[in-house]
């Protein structure tokens, strides 16, 4: 086989991607295999994209139509993709804890878990304030105590996830 030949099915077998993705979400195109081979299965999809964006109907992947289809294929991934996940917890934090005296970002959130894990589970409401002091301190201590983790007061790593697991749990209950 040719380069030029391999290079061909390749993007053919691209363009059969990306338009199987968007049949996925629009039932006006037809699944198409990917298989790199022309065919009218393909053909009848890029017609069938062409009708719906307005462009000229060819059954044929010119450079208009495989920009356009690229364009739709990366948004319908975006779409059907989940919520992007954040850790407010720092990267790298000396020994993972927070301790009394800290502030921040990272104890604003743990202090709002705290909070929202309160409604549902028995252990003292704090105030959210971005500082780790007293409040902070024996809530995680009760939450420690309750949930037969070592007591320290300080919200390491095994503490934390606990937080995130009971807080996830709340959120059931809403």
């Amino acid at each position: 086989m040719a380069t030029n030949e391999r290079t061909e099915n390749e993007a053919r077998r691209n363009l059969q991607t990306y338009l199987r993705q968007l049949a996925y979400f629009d039932e006006s195109i037809p699944l198409v295999p990917i298989d790199g081979n022309r065919g009218s299965d393909t053909s009848d999809a890029i017609r069938a994209f062409q009708r719906k964006r307005g462009l000229p109907v060819t059954g044929i992947a010119d450079q208009e139509t495989w920009e356009a289809i690229y364009e739709e294929y990366l948004i319908s991934l975006e779409e059907a993709a989940p919520p992007s996940r954040f850790s407010p917890f720092p990267e790298e934090p000396a020994d993972y804890a927070l301790r009394e005296g800290d502030r921040g970002f990272p104890v604003s959130a743990l202090q709002f878990m705290l909070e929202e894990i309160s409604v549902f589970f028995p252990i003292s409401a704090v105030r959210i304030d971005g500082i780790y002091g007293p409040e902070t301190r024996d809530a995680v201590s009760e939450l420690q105590a309750r949930y037969l983790l070592p007591v320290t007061g300080e919200t390491d790593k095994l503490t934390w996830n606990a937080v995130v697991r009971l807080y996830d749990s709340a959120q059931l209950y809403q």
